[in-house]
């Protein structure tokens, strides 16, 4: 059975007359009345009884006539259905937040804010390739590979060391991060590159660092920090401000502790992507105060 066949088919037994419906199809009556006797010869079954110069369906007839009016009708509205998926699709950005999700979250929202018909559909993985924006660090088991159709721009972030406001490191301007070994550190939980990161510039100096507090919260990090909990490590504008006067900030004068963050559009010929990756690149220059790295 061809499709052509079954509409053919159709519109005469919605007409009732072969002659009616070859003119609302816009075909000629013999081709009409063929198209018919094909089908009935595939289906071994006669569709139509006459009636005079009109047509009435067989018993067979009406059930596919029946069958045939819930099918035709979802085909017929399948062009329009797929071209509000195409719309959809197009206005639907997957972003893949492997390093800096403070920021980048923040940064979809306020995106969101000027393009409230955009849909974002967010991930987590390192695994995960086929978003169609990345937020990524230079670790080699994060950063995805880039292919030379792919659009990236890296920024360079310090990562300073925060202490309480109260205690002897406050007081200095700047700290070699081996004077901290004996200390206990309160660290952000569920950030597994900026773990690493950190983690590596410890053992750089010789210590692995002691973890007394993980907390999924920036502010609880803070917090704690504040009180004298402990030390921690905190990204120069991707975690904010400080934005408190129990916690200073101090510049590690050894090792050089910074990261490279990479935003990477994994799918340029969707222009909604495309426009978000310049916007993130965008912001993320103004928030840095840097130029991007090419």
């Amino acid at each position: 059975m061809e499709l052509t066949q079954l509409k053919y088919f159709y519109a005469a037994a919605e007409c009732g007359h072969i002659t009616k419906a070859a003119e609302k199809l816009h075909i000629a009556q013999p081709a009409l009345t063929q198209s018919i006797r094909r089908l009935e010869n595939e289906l071994g079954v006669k569709l139509f009884v006459r009636k005079g110069r009109s047509i009435a369906l067989s018993r067979c007839g009406d059930y596919l006539y029946k069958q045939l009016g819930v099918v035709l009708k979802t085909l017929d509205r399948v062009p329009d259905e797929l071209m509000k998926i195409s719309e959809l699709e197009g206005k639907t950005i997957r972003v893949n937040i492997i390093a800096a999700s403070l920021l980048t979250t923040e940064l979809i929202i306020e995106y969101k804010r000027l393009h409230p018909d955009i849909k974002f559909i967010l991930h987590q993985s390192e695994d995960d390739d086929c978003c169609d924006c990345t937020v990524s660090t230079d670790l080699p088991e994060y950063l995805p590979n880039i292919p030379k159709s792919c659009l990236s721009r890296s920024f360079s972030e310090e990562i300073k060391l925060a202490v309480p406001a109260d205690s002897y490191y406050s007081k200095l301007d700047s700290i070699q991060l081996s004077d901290t070994k004996d200390n206990g550190f309160i660290s952000l939980s569920g950030s597994k590159p900026f773990h690493t990161i950190c983690e590596a510039f410890c053992r750089k100096v010789g210590f692995a660092p002691e973890v007394v507090f993980e907390s999924d919260s920036p502010s609880t990090v803070r917090g704690l920090i504040g009180a004298g909990m402990g030390i921690g490590f905190w990204p120069s504008y991707t975690w904010g401000d400080i934005n408190t006067d129990n916690v200073v900030l101090l510049p590690i004068s050894y090792p050089n502790c910074r990261r490279k963050l990479t935003v990477i559009c994994n799918n340029t010929e969707s222009s909604a992507a495309c426009e978000f990756y310049e916007f993130l690149c965008r912001r993320f220059g103004e928030i840095s105060g840097q130029t991007e790295e090419q």
